[in-house]
């Protein structure tokens, strides 16, 4: 080997390392790709793991969330350290136009749960909304055993709260060192051995079948007002009934769904055909829901399970239909539907 090419070829090796380190430090800079959905206990299933992270996703791109939920399968000995670490460790935030991350951190063993808020986040959550949303939302759901349940319902409550609050100007990136303060709430939840909270109210009648299907619809509202959870009021049909006797209903969800109701019922059109009945809102607030009822030998009645059967919600919370041919459908022939179910003006 010649004087000349030896030296080629050691500034050929020396291009080589540089370059090798100069890889080696951006990837170490670079934020790790974490899956939003660490399920290290195994509670959720495969479908329900897909249907969060697609959720997840959407939230980010569409709302500049970035949410992250985290599964423990090992009780920490500082759920509240590990949950600042695992916030850290995510970059949660990092990728939106603010300081906006959100941990679900979930220790089933410890049973307890920890709601960790990025710095840009903190005035929609708020440390008060975050322990509500703990003990109203998460707490039953948890004590009845159905954790994976309790996660999916929290984030949509979640997400239902950002919807009106998400300003339209963030100001730019954040510059901050940490993307969290440490705000948010911690709660015990102690899993299993709970009850579905059924409780009958001491006087039904004034929750009987209503003379008309508005009416019907004012006495649902007083239900959600009082937080009252008795599945078996004559307002409701007796497939929702049975329906109710197994479904877990939250404090929380009542709440949420009492707020849209309060604000849209004095918009409600009613459209009704033989027995069937639907009360719906202006097509432009995609969030408010039609509500459907049927005319049994009392009077109406609110038929919640053809609701859940034919109503779908995207991650904005905005209704669809799943099918497009049922038997309520009189009520919207002046709607036209896409591809995807949802209602527009003709």
């Amino acid at each position: 080997m010649t004087p000349c090419s030896s030296t080629r070829h050691r500034w050929r090796c020396l291009v080589f390392i540089f370059l090798g380190l100069a890889l080696l430090v951006a990837s170490c800079d670079r934020p790790t790709a974490m899956s939003q959905v660490d399920d290290r206990a195994a509670l959720l299933d495969t479908d329900r793991v897909a249907r969060l992270e697609a959720f997840q996703e959407h939230l980010l791109q569409d709302i500049d969330i970035h949410f992250q939920l985290t599964l423990l399968a090992k009780s920490p000995t500082d759920l509240d350290a590990e949950a600042l670490r695992l916030f850290e460790a995510h970059r949660l935030g990092s990728t939106t136009r603010g300081a906006r991350g959100v941990l679900l951190l979930v220790d089933p063993v410890g049973e307890q749960v920890r709601l960790e808020i990025g710095y840009d986040l903190e005035g929609i959550f708020p440390d008060g909304f975050v322990g509500y949303v703990e003990r109203e939302q998460m707490a039953p759901f948890f004590a009845a055993g159905r954790i994976a349940d309790g996660v999916e319902a929290t984030v949509e409550l979640l997400v239902g709260r950002a919807l009106g609050e998400v300003p339209t100007d963030y100001g730019g990136k954040t510059s901050l060192e940490h993307l969290s303060g440490g705000a948010g709430a911690r709660l015990a939840t102690p899993i299993g051995g709970g009850t579905l909270n059924k409780e009958a109210v001491e006087d039904r009648a004034p929750f009987a079948a209503q003379p008309s299907p508005r009416q019907t619809l004012e006495r649902y509202l007083e239900i959600l007002q009082r937080h009252i959870k008795d599945s078996e009021l004559g307002i409701y049909t007796p497939s929702t009934r049975e329906f109710f006797r197994q479904w877990l209903v939250t404090n929380a969800q009542q709440d949420n769904e009492r707020k849209g109701l309060e604000k849209n019922l004095p918009l409600a059109e009613e459209h009704i055909s033989g027995s069937l009945a639907v009360l719906r809102f202006p097509v432009e607030n995609r969030q408010a829901a039609p509500y459907f009822f049927r005319r049994g030998d009392e009077g109406w009645q609110l038929d919640m399970v053809s609701m859940s059967r034919l109503l779908g919600f995207n991650h904005k919370n905005q209704w669809f239909f799943r099918h497009r041919e049922h038997e309520f459908a009189f009520a919207f022939d002046d709607l036209h539907f896409d591809a995807n179910g949802f209602p527009h003006r003709r």
